[in-house]
């Protein structure tokens, strides 16, 4: 038998998600016997449950399991990073530090945008970021791909239930930590920018941290001429240098200058990794 001070904790793939649990089961515990918690007389003489330790790391496990993060990220930590190049030694080394300040109390800081080419890791990064949060420090965090979150809410429009877009919208206005991946993913259109402008906002008033990462430039927007609409003017000049869109150009002027303000923009260069097999994401269990 064990002790409740022996709380090793691991990360496994489990059918389509990467789940954390502890290494011994509850069982194997001297004192709690799986109760996870022993009863005791108080100064009063009312017999009372006092929850163990293996108690209070059960809700961190249970804040990384909530956001159901896929098994292929199972082993996305800070030590299975491999930077190759001194953009993402400087990554990494920023996502640590960033880590530990927060958890030390200094919550106010802001965020951070991760950006770069696809592949570069930034996913990574801020999984690694999630993980640290919640298993070690207990933070409440939610982790949530763009793409999938339009997905979702254009579902929820065509549900009988009015409610069901607040339900979604809700907790990641409310998170304490939100991390939003793939931002600037999607068809750009007017409803799409208005959901991320909604969820924005709402968090930019509420002073809430949150980090993202996106595959488009955050370099600022070249001009492009003084016409009546911007916009088109954005797109033009975009259409002419046969370029992709930065995302400054992929979202409304407003949302991007709010981002400038919420998080620290950081630029993860280099090769995909997915093309070298180098990815954590690749590796088989």
């Amino acid at each position: 038998m064990t002790d409740c001070a022996e709380l090793s904790v691991e990360v496994v793939p489990e059918g389509e998600h990467a789940v954390a649990r502890f290494v011994t089961p509850s069982e194997a515990c001297s004192l709690c016997r799986g109760r996870e918690g022993t009863f005791s007389r108080d100064t009063d003489g009312y017999e009372v449950f006092r929850p163990c330790a293996r108690r209070h790391v059960r809700k961190n496990l249970d804040l990384f399991n909530a956001a159901r993060i896929g098994r292929r990220y199972a082993e996305a930590t800070f030590d299975t990073y491999a930077p190759r190049n001194r953009s993402q030694m400087e990554a990494l080394e920023l996502a640590r530090h960033w880590v530990g300040t927060y958890s030390e109390g200094r919550r106010a800081r802001g965020g951070v945008l991760f950006w770069g080419s696809v592949g570069t890791g930034k996913t990574h990064l801020v999984l690694a970021m999630f993980r640290a949060l919640t298993l070690e420090h207990g933070v409440a965090c939610r982790f949530v791909d763009y793409g999938n979150l339009l997905m979702d809410l254009r579902r929820s429009f065509r549900a009988e239930a009015g409610s069901s877009e607040a339900a979604l919208m809700l907790p990641l206005v409310h998170a304490e930590v939100l991390i939003v991946d793939e931002l600037g993913k999607g068809r750009d259109t007017d409803w799409e920018l208005t959901v991320l402008d909604d969820l924005i906002s709402r968090r930019y008033n509420a002073g809430r941290v949150t980090l993202f990462t996106t595959n488009l430039s955050a370099l600022p927007a070249r001009p492009a001429g003084k016409g009546l609409n911007p916009a088109f003017d954005q797109r033009t000049a975009r259409a002419s240098r046969n370029a992709p869109p930065t995302l400054e150009e992929r979202l409304d002027a407003r949302i991007f200058s709010r981002l400038n303000e919420m998080a620290d923009f950081v630029h993860v260069d280099g090769e995909d990794y997915r093309r070298t097999g180098l990815a954590v994401s690749r590796r088989r269990t």
